[in-house]
């Protein structure tokens, strides 16, 4: 079963390839699976990416790590996608790719078209969009009706120093 788990500590990590396997298992687990239970009220859900905080973020990860969990979060809302039915077809589903934050990523099915609409920032003095294509420079595979649209964030961090992070948005934006 795959989860999600804190690192403690700096580690090496152990096991990439049966933890990258795990997360190719779990993304293939949404084929054919839509939540039935989601009603309008409760606006969204989501699913946070199951790995060890450390394969995906720190000095143990690498591009390669990185480019392959993300591609299988974007495999998983495009299953979750697939099998939407016709009377959740207002649902947007989105694969969110957080930079350098990778553990915060997440997919989210919006039910109310205004909050999705709120949950992706506004361009505005700290966020801008993003001068490149995350898709292009990882290889990433966008199956046919995925979009991408990646922002820049700006801003200080609690001691007074720069911070930049980036979110990437995969699915059905605008």
């Amino acid at each position: 079963m795959t989860m999600r788990r804190l690192a403690l500590s700096n580690k090496k990590i152990r096991n990439i390839p049966r933890r990258l396997k795990g997360l190719a298992a779990w993304a293939s687990r949404f084929e054919g699976y839509f939540p039935d239970d989601l009603t309008l009220e409760q606006k969204y859900c989501n699913w946070k990416i199951p790995v060890i905080t450390t394969l995906v973020e720190g000095k143990q990860a690498t591009t390669a790590i990185r480019k392959e969990c993300a591609q299988q979060m974007i495999n998983a809302a495009h299953h979750i996608r697939q099998a939407r039915p016709e009377n959740a077809i207002d649902c947007r589903v989105i694969t969110v790719i957080c930079l350098p934050d990778m553990f915060t990523s997440e997919i989210c099915i919006y039910t109310n078209l205004d909050y999705h609409r709120s949950h992706i920032p506004l361009i505005d003095s700290e966020y801008c969009p993003a001068d490149k294509s995350l898709a292009t420079e990882w290889g990433l595979v966008l199956p046919d009706g995925m979009k991408e649209r990646g922002l820049r964030f700006t801003a200080e961090d609690c001691d007074g120093q720069p911070y930049e992070a980036e979110q990437w948005y995969f699915g059905e934006v605008d």
